[in-house]
């Protein structure tokens, strides 16, 4: 069975199972908006990440860069005016994305170092300022209105409408899975490798502050905690959507759409089923190890691309 066809058969059992522990519950309008407005900044999030992880790597950073950003989205809110917090927060993600793929490419520093020493500077970052505003850093009153189901269809249809064509039918798309099948292959094809990843990770950092603004207006201000399990989620359901960690020619944006409906299911339904906390953390630990040990070659214990 391929791994499109295990993630929409996970995807329909879920909603199979948790309709029947809940006794219709889960199926409930009320709780499916609810559903869709949770998950809207892991959906953002997961498809830019995508194109990080078509070349293999992973942005290690993007959870905390959303946080940082949220908060620099609510103190621009408060002290300027709420559409300044907007482009700050996006122009913010977009510099710490800037930032990771200029220290990748430019000084050669292993992606995987650059974007955790960052996780760890930007989450520092992050509680100094949350601290300075008495432990979090509330949005405008006003603002409140912001939120609504409307606002997510209409910035998740265009945002995923952009995403699948510049990863499907873009040369950009098309050389960042080049970079995951052979690097030395796409360079000596003509491909500028420097180029494509800095850009992957601009792309990302970007996502990171449109992500971070959404957050801010989904739960109402920034915290400490923001953003803080956002990076593992992210991989955890472009992983569940049928995707590699390894990228390569197999890398697939519809992936990060699945994924994320599988999470965000997955989280309520179990929340909705009364599991605890603890339980809930094994048993998404659990899924993720079985899909990665289907996705590796025994023989050789690499992951399949």
């Amino acid at each position: 069975m391929s791994a499109n066809a295990v993630s929409y058969l996970g995807l329909v059992i879920l909603i199979v199972l948790f309709g029947i522990l809940t006794k219709g519950d889960f199926l409930k309008p009320d709780n499916l908006t609810t559903v869709a407005k949770q998950g809207f900044t892991l959906f953002i999030s997961a498809l830019a990440a995508v194109f990080v992880m078509a070349t293999g790597n992973l942005d290690f950073s993007l959870g905390a860069n959303v946080g940082f950003s949220c908060a620099i989205c609510a103190i621009v809110c408060k002290q300027v005016s709420p559409a300044a917090g907007v482009v700050c927060a996006v122009l913010s993600g977009a510099a710490i994305g800037a930032l990771n793929g200029l220290i990748i490419t430019r000084f050669k520093m292993p992606s995987f170092i650059t974007c955790l020493c960052m996780m760890f500077i930007l989450t520092a970052a992050t509680q100094s300022l949350c601290a300075s505003y008495g432990g979090s850093i509330s949005m405008p009153l006003k603002m409140r209105k912001w939120e609504s189901l409307e606002l997510y269809a209409v910035i998740g249809i265009i945002y995923f409408a952009v995403m699948l064509i510049m990863f499907r039918y873009t040369k950009f798309g098309k050389y960042m899975k080049a970079l995951g099948v052979s690097v030395e292959a796409a360079r000596q094809s003509g491909i500028v490798v420097s180029k494509m990843t800095f850009l992957g990770y601009l792309l990302t950092g970007t996502a990171a502050g449109l992500a971070g603004f959404l957050t801010l207006i989904r739960v109402g201000g920034a915290a400490t905690t923001t953003g803080q399990t956002l990076t593992t989620d992210v991989i955890i359901a472009i992983v569940f959507g049928g995707m590699s960690v390894a990228g390569g020619a197999s890398s697939k944006i519809s992936a990060a759409l699945i994924g994320t409906l599988i999470i965000i299911l997955l989280n309520n339904g179990m929340v909705m089923a009364g599991y605890g906390g603890d339980l809930q953390q094994l048993i998404k630990g659990i899924l993720f190890l079985m899909i990665i040990a289907v996705s590796m070659k025994r023989d050789s214990n690499t992951i399949i691309k």
